[in-house]
């Protein structure tokens, strides 16, 4: 069987480095709440003691003010519910890992979307590169005509069209220039870093199943299938018996106002420990059962699911870098091309048969070749990116 092959990244800088300060600590913040809901979440089953004090006065024997202080420390606490006190502990562990996994892929997104607008910069600047060659082409172009024109060999309309074709490439130059503002301008709002500094030759190949196994998305999916199936266990111990136990310990003082040898202060002290056993008569556990049972089953189907998406996802991408790196092999043919032009008119030039305008013009569009060659790697590099971010290898 052919391999499948995917992408490795070759980053020049840590992964978080390219957000900014605050982008950083907000996940950080995320991360800790995370956790810290998890722990309390692991405690749930942990019934509270419960500290209660109290101090009443009465006058009851007429001459003499009662006073008396009560405290009391009491305990009512499951230790045993039929699965559910261990189910919720794992459930609480896996939500956690869950969603961490989230954050992961939150994170991940923010350095794939100031990457991408980088190199949409990148891009945006080759653009530029070749546009102003472009340029340079129409002006001679319109300095070719004009001469042309002067000499009447050429029809003024000619000349016309020549001059609206160059504005329209100095036009189109303002445009890129508004575009690499505003793509500096949204990638600033998520980084610190200069987005010309950013390195956007990233990635390498390696394996399609290196690729899946390292997927948020898909390692996501388990741990909640994880979730569900800890959900379906703990529903079915709430339906059970639960075996729990009580306990108290009371201090109470009472004080007299006036003491006499009939009444005399006094502390009494007791305790109470019991163990028993409940058992919930619930008309609906059946239909509460097999609703976490079937929520459990179809996280399952997300995962498979899951894996058909991505697999088609990784093909469909492999299937357009070979169309991109089929125009590049175009690309390469016509800087053959042009190389032989080139040759062959410097030849024209020492016959006196061409001119040097000639000879720029096509040395400019050779070199716009090379600048889309340059491109589409970029376009290669974003659809890996697309991909790519999604890994946890995109951590490292």
């Amino acid at each position: 069987m052919k391999k499948l092959l995917f992408i490795f990244p070759l980053f020049l800088f840590a992964k978080d480095s390219i957000l900014s300060n605050l982008q950083i600590k907000k996940l950080n913040l995320n991360k800790k709440y995370t956790i810290q809901d998890s722990q309390q979440t692991k405690k749930s089953w942990i019934n509270p003691v419960m500290l209660q004090y109290s101090i009443n006065q009465n006058n009851s024997l007429h001459t003499t003010k009662i006073t008396t202080q009560n405290f009391a420390i009491t305990l009512n606490q499951p230790i045993f519910k039929s699965g559910a006190i261990i189910y919720s502990i794992k459930y609480a562990n896996d939500n956690k890992n869950y969603n961490l996994k989230e954050l992961e892929l939150k994170k991940n997104s923010l350095v794939k979307e100031a990457l991408s607008l980088a190199i949409d910069y990148k891009i945006n600047s080759f653009n530029e590169d070749i546009l102003k060659l472009n340029i340079d082409n129409a002006k001679i172009d319109v300095k070719r005509k004009k001469e042309q024109y002067q000499n009447g060999t050429l029809d003024l309309s000619f000349l016309n069209n020549a001059i609206i074709a160059l504005n329209s490439l100095k036009l189109s130059m303002q445009d890129l220039k508004m575009n690499a503002l505003n793509l500096n301008y949204s990638f600033k709002n998520i980084s610190d870093m200069s987005i010309q500094n950013v390195n956007t030759t990233l990635f390498k190949i390696i394996s399609f199943n290196k690729y899946l196994q390292n997927n948020i998305e898909l390692n996501a999916l388990k741990k909640e299938s994880k979730i569900n199936s800890d959900l379906y266990k703990m529903q079915v111990g709430n339906t059970l018996f639960t075996v729990f136990v009580n306990a108290s310990y009371n201090i109470q003082k009472t004080s007299y106002s006036k003491n006499s040898p009939s009444f005399q202060d006094d502390t009494n002290n007791f305790y109470s420990v019991g163990i028993g056993v409940s058992l919930p008569i619930d008309f609906t556990a059946g239909e509460k059962r097999q609703k976490a049972k079937i929520s459990y089953l179809t996280s399952k189907l997300d995962i498979l699911q899951k894996k058909r998406e991505l697999k088609n996802s990784f093909t469909n991408t492999l299937k357009q870098i070979k169309y991109i790196q089929n125009k590049i092999k175009i690309y390469q043919q016509n800087i053959k091309l042009y190389n032989e032009l080139i040759s062959t008119t410097k030849d024209s030039i020492k016959a006196g048969n061409a001119t040097m305008d000639d000879l720029e013009t096509l040395q400019n569009t050779k070199k716009t070749n090379y600048i889309n060659i340059e491109i589409l790697k970029l376009q290669i590099q974003k659809l890996l990116l697309n991909l790519y971010y999604k890994t946890t290898l995109f951590s490292n």
